[in-house]
């Protein structure tokens, strides 16, 4: 393999080899960081052809990456994750993203991000989960890095596979840190939705939807509203619009 994909091979095996379990996905998410050129990377299970799931994130900019896909519900993450091929932005200044709702949010809340990259991490014909990364200055990757790097993140794939798959099999408490910071940023969002469907007699895509479009249209964060109608919910019946 050549220089990037060698290095980066070398931490994520060494990611890999401790066994502690609670601090995998930050390990793997520093490892693709640290053998890659790119600034900030997260790592998110696909779990639906819709939906991912955070895992971990190397800072308060590749989180909040995270978070503007998941209230937008677009963006190189998910586009990666429906079509198991890499969606690569080298220069986002120069060329603005075809995504109508997240490419403003990003130049409004992450203005100094200069390239975004989203990697699959496939398992055979199956994408497993997506890494996305974020570069301060712009890069256009070469071809030899681009299939190196994509090697690489199927032993990813295949370390995620073998040790975090097996938690959500068993229906078992997510051992990964930070488990409360996921969360706050995805599960609260998820239990919010369900409540604001069963207030509203509507789906519960229909109920995310709506907080997304509020988080959307309001410029809050998504977790703050999802604690709020929360909150409500336990106080009393309301309505949310």
């Amino acid at each position: 393999m050549r220089p990037f994909g060698s290095r980066t091979a070398r931490l994520v095996r060494a990611a890999a080899r401790e066994r502690d379990d609670a601090r995998l996905p930050q390990r793997l998410c520093a490892a693709i960081r640290h053998g890659l050129p790119v600034d900030d990377v997260s790592l998110c299970l696909a779990t639906t052809p819709s939906d991912r799931q955070l895992l971990a994130a190397t800072g308060p900019a590749a989180l909040r990456l995270e978070e503007v896909q998941y209230e937008t519900a677009e963006g190189p993450g998910p586009e990666a994750a429906a079509t198991g091929r890499p969606v690569l932005y080298p220069d986002v200044r120069a060329h603005p993203m075809p995504y109508p709702f997240f490419a403003p949010r990003l130049h409004e809340e992450l203005g100094h991000a200069a390239a975004v990259f989203a990697f699959p991490l496939n398992l055979g014909p199956r994408t497993l989960a997506t890494a996305d990364c974020l570069r301060y200055q712009p890069l256009r990757l070469d071809d030899p890095t681009l299939d190196d790097t994509m090697q690489v993140l199927e032993e990813t794939a295949a370390v995620l596979a073998d040790r975090c798959l097996p938690y959500f099999a068993r229906d078992a408490p997510l051992p990964w840190r930070p488990a409360r910071l996921i969360d706050d940023h995805w599960g609260t969002t998820y239990r919010a939705a369900g409540a604001l469907a069963g207030l509203l007699s509507i789906s519960v895509s229909e109920a995310l939807a709506r907080l997304r479009a509020s988080a959307f249209t309001t410029g809050r964060p998504l977790p703050a509203l999802a604690r709020e109608v929360l909150k409500r919910h336990h106080e009393g019946p309301h309505e949310e619009g």
